[in-house]
């Protein structure tokens, strides 16, 4: 039921609606969203700006050294199978000290044609949004675009930053993300994952994560059709602005909390990955691109992304159960 061929619906498709990814001629394009410089790396990072700003898990970053934070390899990756990609950059609030977190700006995707992409990824983002910007988000997905969220606490420059940044977008659509803690890989043979056959997992044995940041799908508004792949172990620590922007309480995972989840809105699609260290350059921090089944994993994660479903078909599951309804 998941076989499908890249942008085959949209060579088919008469007419998209406004804000959906453009025509089937063009490369899947994809859009990262990076935070401000010196804006991440508060648990590790000290006190270089650069140290910072390396923590931001940058498409251009090329190093190969141990520990390293760039997505440089990623970005080949992509590249290498056909895929445009843009990256842009949240602006440091003006006054802002050199540690702080972007705030009250973030980028103008109010302003911006985000028709031109086939999804966007919000990756070391730590900004706080405007209504109008996550309008534009938000009008962008259900029109037919797809969204990648993948939050990390050394995304900012505290414990909440990156999870407050992507939860202005999550409110949405009825979905939480968490904060930082954890490390695990999710394996096929040990019954991990939970839709076995999907899309994201053809030639898939196992793919990891170091400090990791699951979300909670419990509550997905009525229109937001969740499929959970993957649930999350261990202990999680919440993000429900208990401490400040310090660190929440945890407790035990639960089957709604998901490490990976898809989720159908209108005519787009939302991806909650729980970690960016799945995919650093070699050698880098906890995990990286090349360990265990990671690569193929990426591949197939934005494939996925950059590919919307018939819109004859929408997928709802719940704890790895799937039913097909038929869009009206």
């Amino acid at each position: 039921m998941y076989q499908r061929s890249r942008r085959a619906f949209l060579a088919c498709t008469c007419g998209l609606a406004i804000g959906a990814p453009a025509l089937a001629s063009d490369p899947p394009s994809v859009l990262f969203v990076r935070g401000a410089d010196r804006s991440g790396g508060f648990l590790e990072a000290g006190g270089s700006d650069a140290a910072r700003t390396e923590h931001l898990a940058d498409i251009t970053n090329t190093s190969t050294s141990g520990g390293n934070h760039g997505w440089f390899e990623l970005a080949q990756t992509l590249e290498g199978a056909g895929y445009a990609l843009t990256q842009v950059v949240e602006p440091l609030e003006i006054g802002a000290p050199a540690s702080g977190q972007t705030a009250g700006a973030g980028v103008a995707f109010d302003t911006m044609d985000l028709s031109q992409y086939d999804a966007i990824v919000f990756g070391s983002n730590n900004a706080v949004y405007t209504g109008a910007q996550v309008d534009a988000i938000e009008g962008y997905i259900r029109g037919g675009g797809g969204a990648i969220f993948i939050s990390d606490a050394n995304f900012g420059s505290d414990w909440a930053d990156a999870s407050n940044s992507d939860q202005q977008f999550l409110d949405r659509f009825g979905l939480t993300v968490h904060q930082d803690q954890g490390q695990y890989s999710i394996k096929r043979s040990d019954g991990e994952f939970l839709v076995p056959d999907h899309p994201i997992f053809d030639g898939v044995d196992e793919f990891d994560g170091e400090g990791v940041t699951p979300f909670d799908v419990s509550s997905p508004d009525a229109d937001v059709a969740v499929t959970i792949l993957a649930t999350a172990e261990g202990n999680l620590r919440l993000n429900n602005g208990t401490t400040g922007n310090m660190q929440d309480s945890s407790r035990s995972a639960t089957a709604t909390d998901a490490a990976l989840f898809v989720a159908e809105v209108g005519d787009g699609r939302i991806i909650g990955h729980f970690d960016r260290n799945t995919f650093f350059n070699l050698n880098g921090a906890g995990t990286n691109i090349n360990n265990l089944d990671n690569e193929q994993f990426a591949l197939n994660l934005f494939e996925f992304a950059t590919v919307p479903e018939p819109t004859s078909l929408a997928l709802f599951s719940l704890g790895g159960l799937v039913l097909v309804r038929r869009r009206r």
